[in-house]
């Protein structure tokens, strides 16, 4: 049976038709409580323009000399970073692409897709190399170990696969509704976000389960169904310490009610959660880490970007300039570059 992706993760920024429309709505209390006054519209260094659907999904590869981006329309397109050139277009999926990753070398580009395949790409030529395929749903988040012999991948279809990248060979099976997957720096450990709002921790080499993680209730829980969040997107600190998840509230969502906190923060040796709240109304589809593991980055629905001090969880300063919701976002390596990606199908660059 194939699960339908859920309300908050088909939305595009285009349902969104008017921007008074968020601010006609008073503040959730977790917000005003993380809210101070830096707030400021920030000029885009480079506006990459060429895809003619919603972005989902960037990446910037190992040298930092390429950025990959992808989205509903199917296509995955290679830029120079440096001069905002389009090197070239990959075609291939015949649905919308949901993830990209860069293997260690940054020879080959993985991408997943809603057509329920995982794609490898030879990044100097734009060939397709190899098609994994076997998932029974659509694919929604992969990753790739950091010694780049293992590829792993979230489904609808409710499991989460480990694949050798060498062959392409199936090389194991979970049994868990990914709906994000990260792989930590040192590459011992495989981190997935899942359906119903948990985080679990598996040893990647011998694939047993070290952790599960369970968020917070909530304190005045209104239902009996009440629960955190689906988890949307993950990003895990360099030093593999510090996780962020970001999820939806119930702004956009009536059907099941969640904890009303679209943003936690984990500490992974506790397994506790840190900081718990909401950074805007509706999803927050994006988060990202600055290398030097102080701040943490998230955009979703209301167009902008905030930036978090990791420590305290207060809000440092907000990035406007997109005409649509924010979908991705990446941190260059040296921490001085923000990338971010919309559903205005525009890719934005911007200093840090």
């Amino acid at each position: 049976m194939i699960v339908k992706p859920r309300f908050w993760q088909i939305l595009t920024a285009a349902t969104l038709t008017a921007s008074t429309f968020f601010n006609a709505v008073p503040l959730h209390p977790s917000i005003a409580e993380n809210k101070v006054s830096t707030t400021q519209v920030t000029q885009a260094i480079l506006t990459l323009s060429g895809h003619t659907a919603p972005l989902r999904t960037i990446v910037i590869s190992p040298d930092g000399q390429t950025l990959a981006s992808s989205g509903d329309d199917k296509t995955i397109k290679l830029w120079n970073l440096k001069t905002g050139e389009l090197l070239r277009t990959l075609s291939g999926h015949t649905e919308r692409v949901t993830s990209l990753v860069f293997t260690p070398d940054g020879r080959t580009l993985a991408s997943s897709s809603l057509d329920n395949t995982i794609k490898l790409w030879n990044v100097e030529t734009g060939k397709l190399n190899r098609n994994l395929t076997g998932h029974s749903a659509s694919v929604i988040s992969i990753a790739i170990s950091p010694d780049g012999k293992t590829l792993a991948s979230g489904s609808y279809d409710k499991t989460l696969r480990l694949w050798n990248l060498s062959n392409g060979k199936l090389v194991h099976s979970f049994k868990v509704f990914a709906t994000a997957v990260v792989i930590s720096p040192d590459g011992r450990n495989l981190i997935s976000g899942n359906e119903d709002g948990t985080i679990k921790r598996w040893n990647l080499r011998t694939r047993k389960l070290i952790a599960n993680l369970v968020p917070p209730k909530p304190k005045n829980p209104m239902f009996d169904s009440q629960r955190a969040s689906s988890v949307i997107s993950l990003a895990i600190s360099a030093d593999g310490q510090t996780l962020i998840n970001g999820g939806y509230n119930d702004f956009h969502q009536s059907i099941q009610q969640t904890d009303g906190k679209n943003v936690k923060v984990w500490n992974l040796k506790t397994g506790k959660v840190v900081h718990n709240f909401t950074a805007e109304l509706g999803s927050i589809n994006a988060v990202a880490l600055t290398p030097d593991g102080k701040s943490f980055i998230t955009g979703g629905l209301g167009r902008k970007i905030s930036i978090f001090d990791l420590k305290t969880g207060k809000l440092i300063r907000t990035i406007e300039g997109h005409a649509g919701g924010i979908y991705a976002l990446a941190v260059s390596k040296d921490g001085k570059t923000l990338i971010s990606g919309s559903g205005d199908k525009s890719i934005k660059v911007w200093q840090l």
